[in-house]
């Protein structure tokens, strides 16, 4: 057996390990970690883990290790991935990945974002083939109550999804859309939102907001943007590409109903609030860890929704570290609109 194997079969039995000790009885969450909200509820978004795939395992699992244990002290109600969720798109990174997501089987319903780094050999993005589906079978995720369908019929794949859930008196629509999406998957997704008038959309995709002043990525501006969607192989594919701003004037904008986007690919966090047509207010966050010390120092983002129905609070927190995020925009709170009725 060689060395990179046995490392692989000691990551998938620690992840093992984890589960069992998930399922135990919540302990302190840690000194510093923010106090759950009586009568609210949590959403947690998980920044970019590709670091943690290639080379450190041990925090990727213990974020999913701490959210299990705490689900109940939160009263989390889903998991959001925002992508790029392994560095390379090979086997062995995959595998880890599985085993620290496995932790929240049964325990915490997940969404994974396609980013970047996931597809194409070697994570170049050079085209949009990813092992998502490999060790995220849709066959399993059909069989999660909150799961709502997907764009690839076939063969099936994960790529693109969308889930369905309830928390805080108001519905809710998980969407998740590929790294830069293909024109063809905009079209799906504004279906499946017109498809749910009454419930808040919630978007996770890969990357949206810029780093430089937390705006759309919009591959007609003029300011700086580090590594924009435009900029990568296969935006050059004949079934196109659209970056944030695009996605903007095509999905998001549009229906009344959206409330939040959320993505990753950059360092490390911003909140843009906007007005969409029907002059619905959209709060998009960017967060991610990457550039952090050990790949991200395991940072988390809590959104912890208050019983009011429109006040969340957002702080990015460490469990590995017991430590809340000191970056700019490491903790804010914004208020929702309203729930939509009917869509009328």
């Amino acid at each position: 057996m060689t060395c990179r194997v046995l490392r692989v079969s000691m990551i998938l039995a620690v992840s093992l390990g984890a589960v069992t000790a998930a399922r135990a009885a919540d302990g302190p969450p840690g000194k510093n970690a923010p106090p759950p909200i009586e009568g609210g509820w949590t959403l947690v978004l998980m920044p970019d883990t590709q670091l943690y795939a290639r080379d450190y395992p041990a925090t990727f699992l213990a974020q999913t290790d701490w959210i299990a244990r705490h689900a109940g002290h939160y009263n989390v109600k889903f998991v959001l991935h925002v992508g790029d969720i392994v560095e390379n798109n090979n086997d062995r990174q995959w595998r880890i990945a599985r085993g620290a997501m496995a932790v929240l089987d049964s325990r915490v319903p997940y969404a994974l974002c396609v980013g970047n780094h996931d597809m194409g050999p070697g994570g170049k993005a050079t085209t949009r083939d990813t092992l998502l589906s490999k060790y995220f079978p849709v066959g399993e995720a059909l069989q999660e109550k909150t799961f709502g369908g997907v764009y690839d019929k076939e063969p099936l794949k994960l790529d693109n999804c969308f889930h369905l859930f309830e928390a805080g008196g108001r519905k809710w629509l998980i969407l998740s859309l590929e790294f830069g999406p293909r024109h063809d998957v905009v079209a799906w997704a504004n279906g499946v939102v017109e498809r749910h008038p009454d419930r808040s959309v919630f978007l996770i995709t890969h990357a949206y907001l810029r780093r430089e002043d937390g705006q759309r990525f919009d591959r007609r501006s003029k300011e700086p943007q580090q590594a924009p969607p435009s900029a990568y192989p296969i935006a050059q594919h004949p079934a196109g590409l659209n970056d944030g701003e695009e996605l903007w004037q095509k999905l998001v904008s549009k229906h009344r109903n959206f409330a939040l986007v959320a993505c990753g690919h950059v360092c490390y966090s911003h909140l843009l609030s906007s007005k969409g047509a029907a002059g619905n207010t959209v709060h998009q966050m960017l967060c991610d860890y990457q550039d952090a010390p050990n790949g991200g120092d395991g940072f988390l983002r809590l959104l912890q929704f208050v019983p009011d129905g429109k006040t969340v609070r957002a702080t990015d927190y460490s469990p590995t570290l017991d430590r809340v995020s000191e970056q700019p925009k490491g903790r804010f709170e914004f208020a929702l609109d309203p729930a939509p009725a009917d869509g009328s």
